[in-house]
């Protein structure tokens, strides 16, 4: 499996940065210019089996991804899998008075013998758009930081509803 992962300290509490990811349905558009429409399907943020679906621009392309939440521990971790793609979660560490929010991202096989060629060729054939990928996941952290910091509103590209 592919693995991307992100980290950024932000000066806040684990209970403010969980309730902002909770409250993903009405932020998700205002965290990256990227970011087109989000919406929970089935559940909510709070429930393992949640289903969500939102819309971003992703290397260029508009993409639809539907998630499933696997694992809630509130104002701690929160891991999803992406359907038909792989797997990720976001995890809010503290320290004193700062919190390091971690994003990661599993993308490609997690077959023990035949993932490791599978996830070469991805790297191989998919590098610009991993990379792209690198690049959203630092922003989404550096926004993210400035949202919490300074109730800063990022400018939005597009809006549309699923």
């Amino acid at each position: 499996m592919i693995k991307l992962r992100d980290t950024i300290t932000i000066q806040t509490s684990t209970k403010r940065i969980f309730g902002w990811l909770e409250s993903l349905p009405k932020e998700y558009v205002s965290w990256h210019p990227d970011h087109v429409a989000y919406r929970v399907i089935k559940g909510s943020m709070r429930q393992p089996g949640s289903e969500i679906e939102c819309q971003e621009h992703l290397h260029g392309n508009l993409h639809t991804l539907r998630f499933r939440l696997t694992k809630v521990e509130p104002d701690k971790r929160m891991e999803y899998e992406i359907i038909g793609l792989g797997k990720g979660a976001f995890e809010v560490i503290p320290k004193d008075d700062e919190v390091e929010f971690v994003a990661e991202l599993g993308l490609g096989s997690s077959f023990p013998i035949v993932g490791r060629f599978v996830d070469a060729v991805l790297r191989v054939l998919f590098h610009r758009r991993l990379e792209a990928m690198r690049q959203h996941m630092r922003e989404e952290g550096q926004n993210l930081k400035k949202i919490i910091e300074s109730d800063w509103k990022i400018p939005t590209r597009r809006l549309a509803r699923l």
